[in-house]
């Protein structure tokens, strides 16, 4: 018999405390990378920086992620419905993957433009000396990023969002890219227009780390939409729960993913055949209730039933 999770606990949704957290710390950092963007551009024109306007690209990209991360929450506070039976958590990690590939991007032009900058540079063509206006929008970018990002990531684990975690770590990669325009800008500052280069050399060395950052983060959420299973510790556990239950006397076929913070897991449970169906099903119940102590973001969980004397089903 399958025995799939009552429709009173299966609401894969978001609860409404940590939506609206969600909600609130994504619209904070809209708010905020408007205004960055606005500093950075303006900081860039008038202080000479091309280093500080690719920054100002960087936190363009930062808001379109964050507008991506609303539209994923609203998506994940939906119950599952007709055409979603299993909710809609996969909007949520493709959202993820989009923002990845978005990051991954916004690092390969950051470094082709300074890289061609530096071969300028290597041909006699110095770079233009920045300005203080520069400088000082690069502090500022780097004080508010850091903390969006603390602010971003601490909601992120309370809410258990992947995109949410993704984009806190936008905000970082966002504030690393100002630590590097800033490091170029007051080296070029200090040390006069024989370094103006640094200012692109440091934006290089930070543009390397926005492009580990968006693979890591795309790659990780190619993962979940391509239906990697849970760790084979994870499953483990999940086994050794199933087999305390009193009544079960073998199992197999265990299968399991990710759907989006949720997981969806069925098994083949073996019992003895003379089990009544009440019985049968109170075991099931048992079970289920085993695999939920070990996997609390378990929203699908389906218990198949079968007479010990029958193994169909090879594990």
């Amino acid at each position: 018999m399958n025995l799939p999770l009552s429709s009173k606990s299966s609401a894969a949704t978001l609860p409404d405390s940590m939506l609206h957290s969600g909600m609130r710390v994504t619209i904070v950092g809209i708010i905020i990378n408007v205004l960055l963007i606005i500093l950075k551009f303006m900081g860039g024109i008038i202080g000479t920086s091309s280093a500080m306007i690719a920054d100002a690209f960087h936190s363009a990209s930062d808001l379109l992620t964050d507008i991506g991360v609303f539209v994923g929450l609203k998506f994940l506070a939906k119950p599952p419905d007709s055409t979603h039976a299993y909710g809609h958590g996969r909007i949520e990690t493709a959202i993820s993957f989009l923002m990845g590939l978005v990051l991954a991007l916004t690092g390969l032009g950051i470094f082709r433009t300074n890289g061609h900058a530096i071969l300028h540079f290597l041909d006699g063509i110095h770079p233009p000396k920045p300005g203080l206006t520069a400088l000082l929008a690069g502090i500022l970018s780097i004080l508010s990023k850091e903390v969006l990002f603390w602010y971003t990531r601490r909601v992120a684990r309370q809410v258990g969002s992947r995109s949410l975690e993704a984009n806190a770590w936008h905000h970082r990669s966002d504030a690393f890219s100002s630590v590097g325009t800033v490091l170029g800008v007051g080296g070029a500052l200090l040390l006069g227009e024989r370094w103006t280069v640094l200012d692109p050399i440091a934006a290089v060395f930070v543009s390397i780390l926005i492009i580990k950052i968006g693979f890591d983060i795309g790659w990780s959420a190619l993962k979940e939409l391509s239906d990697e299973s849970l760790s084979t510790e994870t499953k483990r556990a999940v086994e050794k729960a199933i087999g305390e239950v009193k009544g079960v006397k073998d199992f197999h076929y265990i299968r399991t993913r990710s759907l989006g913070r949720y997981v969806s897991l069925d098994a083949h449970v073996l019992v003895d055949p003379e089990l009544t169906v009440r019985e049968g099903h109170e075991i099931a119940t048992e079970a289920e209730n085993a695999i939920r102590s070990i996997l609390l973001n378990a929203a699908f969980v389906t218990i198949h039933i079968e007479p010990e004397d029958e193994r169909l089903i090879e594990d």
